[in-house]
């Protein structure tokens, strides 16, 4: 599974302690804060996570993006000491049927044929300059 994490640490000393951890066990560093590794298994983020939480504070913030779970995008965050998750599931595409419905074309057909209306006051200077 491709896994993905973004630090914002709190302090000099727990930031050092991660980027260690991260470094050993298999990610590459993309971006500053930004580590990458492309063949993680669900058990060594599981203890990886159990890891990080040993190294971090209360300040320290921690995005974890994970693809494919089961099928699904997960980001897991830590904030304030707690850990969080959000489980996306993929977009299934539409069928026709329900990207247009007849009632809705009717409605979109109908507010397109209608005339614009001008104020009484316009149609009337109008009428007057000819």
């Amino acid at each position: 599974m491709f896994v993905s994490i973004v630090l914002e640490p709190g302090s000099i000393d727990s930031a050092r302690n991660i980027f260690n951890l991260l470094g050993h066990t298999g990610f590459k560093q993309i971006q500053k804060s930004c580590w990458e590794n492309a063949s993680l298994s669900d058990a060594e983020l599981t203890s990886l996570k159990k890891e990080m939480d040993r190294y971090t504070d209360y300040y320290d913030n921690i995005r974890i993006y994970q693809f494919p779970l089961e099928g699904k995008f997960v980001i897991t965050e830590l904030k304030e000491k707690k850990w969080r998750r959000l489980v996306l599931n993929s977009a299934q595409p539409k069928s026709a049927a329900q990207k247009a419905s007849p009632a809705s074309a009717v409605r979109r057909s109908a507010a397109a044929a209608k005339p614009a209306t001008r104020p009484a006051a316009v149609s009337s200077r109008l009428k007057t300059q000819r």
